[in-house]
Parts: C-alpha cells; structure tokens; sequence
C-alpha cells in the first residue's frame, strides 16, 4: 500500500512547521507506522536536527532526508519512497511562489497548515488557501486543515483566530500547540519531545500524540 504523504506547508516562516513536522513523525513512529520525513525547505532546519543527537541511540528513530534540491520534482523523489513507508512528512519551504509547495500539494493527502496567533500568519493563510484549492482541482483526494500553533489561550487574539479561520473555509484540528520551551530543548538535543521526561515534554508529547490521532483518523 502506497503511503499517505502530509504537507505541512505555510506561506510564512516562523509557524513552527519543521517543528510540528517532526514531532508528527514521532507521534506516527511511535505507532508503529513506517514513517518517513522529508525536508524540502532550504534551511534544512530537519537535516540538522536529525544530525544534532550525540548518539544514534537518542536520536530521531527515523529517516529524514534532504530534498531540498529537487525544485518542481520534488513529487518523483518523494514517489521513490512511497512503497517503503505508511506515512510521509513533509516539511515545504515557506513561500508559496516558489514550485515546491505547489507540487507536494499535488501528490499529497493531507496540508496541515500551522498557524499562530499572529495576524500576518491569518493573512498569509489567505494566499495559502488560493493554493490548496488549486490543487485540489487536480488532486481530488487532497484535505487541508488548520494546526493553531504557538497558542496561548488566554490572549484575546487566539481566540478571535479561531473565528475568523472558520471563514477561510478548511476545518480547525481541535488540538493546540501551545508555546513551550522543551521544543527548543529537544532540538538542540537532536531529540523530539516524546523521548524527553520533563513535566513539560510529557504535557507536550500528550498534545502532538493527540494531534497525530486527528489526523490520522483522516484516512479512516
């Protein structure tokens, strides 16, 4: 069975998407999928993470592979992989006018679309969202929703976010990421917050876990 492959794509930098993209692949190796996570952001924030553990042992119990290069052919490297695995993360490079997002969308079955409380993320959504309707003229299959990332409940604006992404017209995941600290942690420990025993991981680790269910009961 071919894999299902999750896009994890924002027009604007700083949402958080590498983060949620490899805590989604832990979430999703931790129940014994096949995962796979791709890096097709320039930064290459994924590469160095996974690099980062001081031992294989601690480190990111998964593949994640560098395809940053590969530009609007992105689909037939990452199509190399689909029988290997159960799932395929990727973690798209923030502008929308470059081919990569575009193209990953088109092979995709899920964009998880990660948004703070900011006001320049809701309006670089907008953008976003003209693209994931354009390809799901083509790929008929594909589903978008909203991640609400780095929250913090008690600000007003959060709140008002939630209301207004309605308007847009993709579904809100119920879970929410709120900003820690252990996220940081984890990354310069080459780690995911769900191999860490803090207080703070554990209460993260509950909400990536709880995430990971959402979207997985997609393809149910």
């Amino acid at each position: 069975m071919a894999a299902e492959i999750i896009a994890i794509t924002q027009q604007k930098g700083g949402v958080g998407k590498s983060t949620i993209a490899m805590h989604l692949g832990a979430a999703f190796h931790e129940k014994n999928k096949r995962v796979l996570v791709v890096d097709a952001d320039g930064q290459n924030t994924l590469i160095h993470w996974s690099s980062a553990a001081s031992d294989d042992e601690h480190g990111i119990p998964f593949p994640v592979v560098n395809l940053s290069e590969a530009g609007s052919q992105i689909h037939r490297e990452i199509k190399k992989f689909i029988n290997d695995y159960d799932i395929i993360v990727v973690d798209c490079p923030p502008s929308i006018t470059e081919k990569v997002s575009g193209v990953v969308l088109l092979a995709a079955s899920v964009a998880v679309i990660p948004i703070s409380s900011s006001p320049a993320d809701y309006w670089s959504s907008v953008g976003l969202v003209k693209l994931v309707q354009q390809a799901q003229v083509m790929n008929e299959d594909l589903r978008a929703v909203f991640l609400l990332n780095k929250t913090e409940e008690k600000r007003m604006l959060t709140r008002e976010l939630k209301s207004v992404l309605e308007e847009l017209g993709f579904p809100l995941l119920k879970t929410q990421i709120p900003t820690r600290e252990c996220y940081k942690q984890a990354m310069a420990l080459g780690q995911t917050v769900l191999q860490m025993s803090d207080r703070g991981s554990r209460l993260a680790a509950a909400e990536i876990r709880a995430c990971a269910d959402e979207i997985l009961g997609m393809f149910s």
